[in-house]
């Protein structure tokens, strides 16, 4: 019986044993940035992140008491819903947009955004103003001509003859590039860089 106790308590503690050490290690892949926080404060890393010496590989933390975030290091895709705008020339538009971005600063990420999910979100608000701004400040020709000489238009819809041989100045990739300018300015202090945005695909309102 005694035996049986003794065995039973060793199998216990190894037990536990096994499980503290598994909490205590964390393993940082190449294509993560990590942090470790305790009651809410960071106390170590971001290791693998942008700049920073801490690569990736073991680490280890007090288990229980410590907590592991994970962020993205790669690129990562916005696909924005489309959105009704009006051009300078009193055009009505649905403008559907894609944007990629990317986690330059995981900790400032973490106080400001908390995850993936909410920095969605934030980008939403932000590039949709930043195209309704810079739509509405431009022709409908702007939009949905390029350098290139090509439009955007829906494929089941047609533009005018003048929509489609009127000159531009800037063309729908300048304008790209205006929205970019405007969203990346308040987007730093969010720890997050816009690092592509284009102009995907352009519908007329229904009632024009």
């Amino acid at each position: 019986m005694l035996k049986q106790l003794t065995s039973t308590f060793i199998g216990i503690g190894i037990f536990i044993a096994a499980i503290t050490f598994f909490s205590a290690v964390y393993i940082v892949d190449e294509t993560k940035q990590v942090f470790v926080t305790q009651f809410g404060d960071i106390i170590s890393g971001p290791h693998n992140g942008p700049d920073k010496e801490s690569e990736a590989g073991l680490y280890f933390r007090i288990p229980f008491i410590t907590k592991v975030h994970e962020f993205e290091k790669r690129y990562l895709e916005w696909d924005g819903d489309p959105n009704e705008v009006t051009t300078k020339d009193k055009r009505f538009i649905y403008i559907d947009t894609y944007a990629r971005w990317r986690i330059v600063d995981a900790e400032m990420f973490y106080k400001n955004l908390q995850d993936e999910y909410s920095a969605k979100l934030r980008l939403s608000e932000i590039l949709d103003s930043a195209v309704r701004n810079v739509v509405a400040a431009n022709n409908l020709v702007e939009v949905i001509r390029s350098h290139e000489r090509e439009s955007i238009v829906a494929d089941d819809q047609v533009l005018d003859d003048q929509s489609q041989l009127e000159p531009f100045k800037q063309g729908r990739s300048k304008l790209a590039q205006l929205v970019m300018e405007d969203a990346n300015k308040n987007l730093p202090q969010l720890g997050i860089k816009l690092l592509d945005f284009r102009f995907k695909r352009i519908n007329y309102n229904p009632d024009v």
